[in-house]
């Protein structure tokens, strides 16, 4: 009997780490693709954590996911590479029946790329975060809040449901808000921005000369615009219900107030440029310097 318990202990610690290694290849997946040049990534992920950064000069794009509470079986994941050009899918699969959801569930997913990239990102829920990467970079999202940092080049961003905030960014933004704030804080030579419902804060800083003509809109909600004081533009500025603030220093072409709800002024900041059109339909508008 006593040489009985060591074997069986044995035997047990021998297979503890199996054990350990089969719960992680339910639970995490990872592949690194090789590429030569500038990587072509595109994924669509439903409902998890995305984390997209730089890994500077690498030549490869690294992606790993992680799950908690559930198993990589109760996902559909697609992936593929054919040349510089990475596709990856993740969405969780359609369970028919009763289950039981009181358990805590977590997704993750990480992505490093090489700093130049042509990104097309889609997420149906979930909490993105972007950062250190150029080039033409889009965002898609459904339900959840983004974060979009250090980023260059051509931006776009369309949200259904979420704050979304992008700082230290430059280049040509276009960004469309179904249903939550928009916070934008970089230099750029052109923009487009609208929200549908949610407030809309801006920050021009100093070296944003505009090349295009740009927009801002709001249906409903405040906009609120800081610009560096050298910043020049042919301001058009409409509000059809709420309060209009400018404290710049404006060449003035026209004024309107049609009543005490309804205003609308017209001229030159800093002796004119590109035109920049602000129109809110139910919000205050104010601009004023960094």
């Amino acid at each position: 009997m006593r040489t009985i318990l060591p074997l069986a202990a044995l035997f047990l610690s021998a297979v503890a780490p199996c054990a350990t290694l089969a719960q992680d290849s339910e639970h995490q997946w990872s592949k690194t693709y090789s590429v030569t040049g500038r990587p072509n990534l595109t994924f669509e992920i439903s409902d998890a954590h995305v984390q997209v950064r730089s890994c500077g000069d690498c030549h490869q794009v690294r992606i790993h996911v992680e799950v908690e509470g559930k198993t990589l079986s109760d996902y559909r994941l697609e992936e593929g590479q054919s040349g510089d050009t990475v596709h990856f899918l993740l969405k969780e699969r359609i369970r028919v029946g009763a289950f039981n959801t009181w358990h805590r569930t977590k997704t993750s997913v990480s992505v490093e790329t090489p700093t130049e990239l042509a990104l097309e990102a889609h997420t149906s829920d979930g909490h993105v975060e972007i950062s250190g990467l150029r080039g033409d970079l889009t965002l898609r999202s459904g339900d959840g809040n983004a974060t979009l940092s250090d980023v260059k080049g051509n931006l776009r961003v369309d949200s259904g449901d979420g704050h979304v905030q992008l700082t230290n960014a430059e280049g040509r933004l276009e960004a469309r808000m179904s249903d939550g704030s928009l916070s934008v804080d970089g230099s750029f030579h052109a923009i487009a921005l609208h929200t549908s419902d949610g407030k809309l804060d801006l920050t021009l800083r100093e070296g944003t000369k505009l090349t295009e003509p740009s927009r801002i809109e709001s249906s409903d909600g405040g906009v609120h615009i800081r610009v560096a004081r050298d910043f020049s533009a042919d301001l058009d500025v409409r509000t059809s219900d709420g309060h209009l603030n400018c404290s710049l220093p404006l060449t003035m072409d026209q004024y309107q107030n049609h009543d005490s709800s309804s205003h609308g002024l017209h001229g030159k900041l800093n002796g004119g440029g590109a035109p920049l059109s602000i129109h809110t339909s139910d919000g205050n508008v104010t601009i004023q310097p960094l």
